[in-house]
């Protein structure tokens, strides 16, 4: 017992000296409050170059946001989103992110895992169509200058695509994204995809074939990403096959909508760089292979590409570094190369709600680690191109990211062409179309937003209000009177509001009328706020 007690005495720790503990507590508090004001006095980034977006901004004060804390909560998000010096933390952490991971079959994991859709039917076995009235059958390739083109289902079987896959890696799994060192001595980083039937995007293009019938033409591209031509076979077993989607997507649409093959046309050219390493989208050179098929399933002309302008971006990397924190990716950095039309051609760029903003180039000057933005600046714009082909064709293209890349692949095979994102669309579309004229409708996405969440937003452009609808809420809303007093005492004067402002009577004092270019249709002229930019042509006078 006495040595039990003799022991514990030994193991006691001391505490440290009354000077050492106050020293502890003023060095500590020294260098908190040090961390603390440096975070509030050092400036804050406005973008992220790493994840390629805009952080979050400080919110703009109302008592109504006050009250459901939205405002609170949007203080805590600028300060969280704007650490100062974020991209260099994010770099530290990548490299220690780098030292650890868990191993499944010979395979480092980190984060989650794509669940892989069990088709639980057969797919069927589509015969394409050529546009020299060439056809295929199943399991053979498409002759020499055709282009495959699916109208209508032949026979049911089992589906059993080989992959285009010619060696083995080894690599990392993060966050659904595997990061590999391939045979070219480079890192690539490609998204596993992880199924679908695609539903929702057929049932939806089926919509528009109802209600547009014979007086538009319409047209599906489904682009597949890079893991259908690029993924080590070492993990397929975490990968569903891109073109069984894309066949299961065609087997439910109307037969008159034409399916374009974006899966064979690229496959002819998996040998050049037609995907980027560091980023999820495909490069130009891959969009413009795409569009190249779907201009001859359209009958168009197409031009060359010896006839465009390169430019070449050293430097470049993507969104993958973002949604791996690979620091391979980070590390190894590529070239993007894009291509400028050598036509006349004049582009403007229009709101969400076709409101006219501005006449700009179609190539946008961007830094280096925000290139595929070149691309009209991104996505949150309805885009009108005037070109100097005179065929009386005009083209709707309805796009997730991807599509952004094919459009200056068709300045020289559309008189017209008008791009827009399902994802910021805020009119209705059929009206839209109507309105605007167009002879072909095309729907062009990647794998990924076919069978996934974005197909919704074609939908949503479906049931979006007509603006005759628009206007009987309006004017429903602008008759609504205050409900009369009980008593003749009790009277008080109220203010007539509205739940719906008419466009032509808001922020009447700070709008002037912009007006479109002389040969845009009446009505597109609307009221809004000065926001015009130098006039620019678009045919590379930037």
């Amino acid at each position: 017992m006495a040595e039990k007690k003799k022991k514990a005495k030994k193991e006691t720790v001391k505490p440290l000296k009354p000077v050492f503990a106050s020293a502890n507590i003023i060095y500590s508090a020294v260098f908190f409050g040090a961390v603390t004001v440096a975070m509030l006095a050092l400036p804050r980034p406005e973008k992220s170059l790493i994840e390629q977006r805009t952080l979050a901004t400080f919110p703009e004060f109302t008592y109504e946001d006050f009250i459901n804390g939205k405002y609170t909560n949007g203080i805590t998000e600028f300060y969280d989103d704007t650490v100062p010096y974020r991209d260099d933390i994010k770099k530290i952490a990548a490299g220690i992110k780098g030292l650890y991971g868990v191993e499944l079959n010979d395979t480092e994991i980190h984060g989650q895992l794509v669940a892989i859709t069990i088709e639980e039917e057969e797919l069927p076995v589509v015969a394409p169509v050529t546009t020299e009235s060439t056809t295929t059958t199943a399991g053979e390739a498409a002759p020499s200058g055709t282009t495959a083109v699916t109208t209508a289902p032949v026979t049911t079987t089992t589906v059993t695509t080989e992959k285009n896959i010619n060696e083995i890696a080894d690599g990392v799994i993060t966050n659904g994204q595997v990061v590999v060192k391939r045979n070219d001595g480079h890192y690539w980083a490609i998204s596993l995809f992880g199924g679908g039937k695609g539903k929702t995007y057929a049932s939806a293009l089926n919509r528009f074939h109802e209600e547009l019938g014979e007086d538009v033409k319409i047209y599906t591209m489904i682009a597949p990403t890079a893991g259908e031509y690029y993924l080590p076979s070492n993990f397929a077993d975490y990968n569903a096959i891109q073109k069984n989607s894309v066949d299961s997507i065609a087997s439910q649409l109307d037969e008159d909508i034409v399916t374009v093959d974006a899966i064979s046309a690229l496959a002819e050219h998996t040998d050049e760089d037609i995907y980027l390493r560091t980023d999820h989208h495909w490069k130009p050179l891959g969009a413009y292979y795409a569009a190249e098929a779907f201009a001859k399933a359209a009958d168009v002309p197409f031009a060359d590409i010896s006839t465009y302008e390169k430019v070449v971006k050293d430097g470049y990397v993507g969104t993958m570094y973002a949604f791996t924190e690979s620091v391979n990716i980070l590390n190894d950095p590529e070239q993007f190369v894009f291509y400028k039309p050598s036509n006349k051609y004049y582009t403007y760029y229009y709101d969400t709600a076709y409101n006219f903003d501005y006449e700009f180039p179609l190539f946008v000057d961007m830094p280096v680690g925000s290139s595929y933005s070149t691309f009209m600046g991104g996505d949150m714009k309805i885009v009108r191109i005037e070109t100097d082909v005179k065929n009386g064709r005009k083209l709707l293209i309805f796009k997730d990211s991807y599509g952004n890349a094919e459009v200056p692949f068709y300045t020289g095979s559309f008189e017209e062409i008008y791009v827009c994102d399902m994802r910021y669309f805020d009119l209705n579309a059929i009206e839209f179309i109507k309105e605007n004229g167009i002879t072909d409708l095309l729907f062009t996405m990647c794998t990924f937003s076919a069978t996934g969440p974005n197909a919704n937003g074609l939908n949503v452009v479906l049931d979006n209000p007509t603006r005759e609808e628009l206007e009987a809420m309006a004017a429903t809303a602008t008759t609504t009177t205050a409900p009369e007093p009980e008593a003749e005492e009790t009277t008080k004067k109220t203010k007539k509001t509205s739940t719906t402002t008419p466009p032509e009577e808001a922020e009447e004092d700070e709008a002037e009328v912009t007006t479109v270019p002389e040969d845009e249709p009446e009505k597109t002229t609307r009221k809004t706020k000065k926001t015009k930019k130098t006039t620019t042509k678009d045919n590379d006078e930037e």
